[in-house]
């Protein structure tokens, strides 16, 4: 059986073997075919379009061929155009009829056509504005679309947004930023330019009004900087803009409009700014400004006419980069007038001030700080006066300088190259809460009665090398503390000896003598008459207990009376460049004395009585001449705790 089934399946082999062979090849590809094309397709690529025939069989070709449609060189064109799957590339918004031609390999031709619409151009303009920006407003584009921006209507500036490296004019950036003004109607409008025609694409805005933060975005700054300060409504009181590099910005208000926006600004720091000018924007729209400092600001002095319109103005502050040349006149416009409440004025190396007939209308001010042409007698009207620096170019002191009842502070200086005489108020006496005066000047002679009626003084300096008398009455300056006197006098009152407050006192003049009623000052405990005439000192001159160091440097003094031991708390003398011609004996018995100048004498005669002095002092002996090398050695073996500086060396003796 088994025998049976193999050789039925051999047979079965055999017959399929043979029909095998018989059977005819059939060919998968067809000889003939019409050439169909698919319906374009677009994938975003501007203006091309994907087109797919039917596939080219071997030893076939084909071609594309443009049959109607408007055709520019360069823009309209097939990728390839024996590719049955080329892109073709037209004008948009135009029409195309395509034909894909085919040649088979039996040199028989066929073709098919395609309808292309080209779409039409349309190009996004897009708005990118801070929510907070009314006037600031950005504009882009693709940036693939090579366009040019144009804005009807008049606007301050337009700045790039795209940062390319590319040096061109602002209006050709894909990204721009539009600072325009307030409440004003702008059309922005792209220009692009393809295949010799232009597009045009438009958007309609409409401003708001200027707000803080765009001007704080046009001082590179924002709401929570360190150098602003706002209140809980978001409005900027304080601006501090010391050495900003774009303060400058303020001089342009028409570029920058949105600094306008600033109006309840209350102090205003530009100090070391680019800021080139005082810029006539603060009187335009910063009306509530109460402080503004200007100091080492601008190069320009003059102030702008509208100034006097910040009415609420309190402290002023201006002094150029550069200083002005020392003659020059800075004649201020006359709405100053209108600061009235203006209460600290500093102006300083900006030319000798003009107030232009203002001073006195300056009601409110207690502190002036400036040079000026001359003081004037509207300077009475200041009844709020409580301190003054003045440099004044002309040697005249108005008669109602009295006047300014609440003046505590006064330092005047004049001009030297003034010609005439300097006279002080007769009345000057009235002003009773003047702590502090103190002039400078060459042109005074002397001092009205009246001047010792300022019961209030505590410190006084006269430098004024031509006065030549002081006041029998001076001893009423009963609460003086400090006195400075350099003139030419030659008697000290004796009233002098009243001021027993006085603790440091700085004179020289021609005065040989001093009374003795300088022994009363018994709160003195400086006393410098550097240069004096002084050739000797009262015997009473020991009563000042409080005296602890005494400069009678370059005076006349050719001796010290007895009583100059007595002078328990001295501790530093300077004697040198005197008349000493012998060694004062006197200050041997100093308890607390510890330096002793005697340069330039001719003391070198040192008794051996300093074997006595206390140790821990310390002598200058320099250029004295009848110091010998000899005597000083016997006095150093003698004298011990005691530093010698001397024209022979350094020398210390131990305890």
């Amino acid at each position: 059986m088994l025998k049976n089934y193999r050789f039925l399946f051999l047979l079965a082999i055999l017959f399929g073997l043979n029909s095998c062979s018989k059977q005819e090849i059939v060919p998968v590809l067809q000889d003939k075919y019409e050439p169909g094309i698919k319906e374009p397709e677009f994938k975003g690529d501007d203006f091309i379009v994907d087109l797919s025939a039917r596939a080219l069989q071997p030893g076939e070709r084909g071609e594309w061929k443009i049959l109607d449609g408007k055709i520019i060189d360069s823009y309209v064109f097939f990728e390839d155009k024996t590719n049955p799957f080329t892109k073709f590339k037209g004008i948009p918004g135009e029409e195309y009829t395509l034909e894909w031609k085919r040649w088979a390999t039996d040199k028989n031709v066929s073709s098919a056509q395609t309808k292309v619409k080209i779409p039409v151009l349309t190009i996004e303009i897009k708005e990118n504005a801070s929510p907070k920006f009314e006037t600031i407003r950005s504009f882009s584009v693709n940036p693939k679309y090579k366009g040019t921006w144009s804005f009807d209507g008049t606007y301050a500036q337009l700045t790039s947004k795209y940062q390319d490296g590319y040096a061109e004019p602002v209006e050709k950036k894909p990204s721009v930023e539009l600072h325009g003004y307030a409440n004003t109607s702008y059309t922005a409008t792209y220009n692009y330019t393809y295949a010799g025609k232009t597009y045009q694409f438009q958007k309609a805005i409409k401003t708001g009004d200027y707000t803080q933060e765009e001007g704080l975005y046009e001082l590179q700054l924002s709401p929570g900087d360190r150098r602003v300060v706002a209140d809980n409504l978001g409005n900027v009181l304080e601006l501090n803009l010391q050495a900003s590099g774009i303060a400058w910005i303020f001089e342009k208000p028409n570029t920058y409009p949105a600094l306008k926006a600033f109006k309840k600004l209350r102090k205003l720091i530009l100090g070391g700014s680019s800021l080139g000018q005082i810029p006539s924007i603060l009187g335009d729209y910063y009306l509530d400004l109460e402080e503004l400092n200007m100091d080492a600001m601008g190069y320009s002095t003059a102030f702008p006419e509208n100034f006097g319109n910040l009415t609420k103005l309190k402290v002023l502050i201006f002094i150029p980069k550069n200083m002005a040349d020392a003659n020059s006149e800075l004649l201020l416009p006359k709405s100053f007038a209108n600061l009235k409440s203006l209460e600290s004025f500093t102006v300083k190396y900006a030319g000798n001030v003009n107030f232009n007939g203002t001073l006195g209308k300056l009601s409110s001010l207690k502190i002036l700080n400036t040079s000026v042409v001359s003081l004037t007698e509207d300077i009475g009207d200041l009844k709020e006066l409580q301190h003054v620096e003045l440099f004044c170019k002309r040697s005249t002191f108005p008669a109602r300088f009295s006047e300014c009842s609440s003046l505590v502070f006064a330092r005047i200086s004049f001009d030297e190259s003034a010609t005439g005489d300097l006279v002080l108020s007769p009345k000057i006496g009235n002003l009773k809460k003047l702590e502090t005066i103190e002039l400078i000047t060459n042109k005074m002679r002397g001092l009205p009665d009246s001047f010792s009626e300022l019961t209030a003084l505590k410190n006084l300096s006269i430098t004024a090398m031509n006065l030549q008398s002081i006041p029998e009455n001076f001893g009423n300056l009963s609460n003086l503390e400090s006195l400075t006197l350099y003139g030419s006098f030659t008697k000290i009152p004796n009233s002098f000896g009243n001021l027993n407050k006085l603790s440091s006192l700085f004179l020289s003049s021609k005065t040989e003598t001093l009374p003795e009623s300088f022994g009363n000052l018994s709160s003195l405990s400086y006393f410098n008459a550097e240069t004096a005439g002084f050739k000797s000192l009262p015997a009473s001159i020991g009563k000042l207990k409080k005296l602890k160091e005494i400069n009678m440097r370059s005076t006349k003094i050719e001796s010290l009376p007895a009583s100059f031991s007595e002078l328990d708390a001295l501790e530093v003398l300077n004697l040198s460049n005197t008349q000493l011609k012998t060694f004062p004996k006197a200050i041997i018995a100093l308890k607390n004395i510890n330096t002793i100048n005697l340069n330039n004498t001719s003391t070198g005669d040192i008794p051996d009585d300093i074997s006595r002095m206390k140790a821990d002092v310390s002598f200058n002996f320099y250029q004295v001449p009848n110091l010998t090398l000899d005597h000083l050695k016997h006095i150093l073996s003698i004298s011990k705790g005691k530093v010698y500086r001397t024209d022979f060396g350094y020398f210390s003796t131990g305890n």
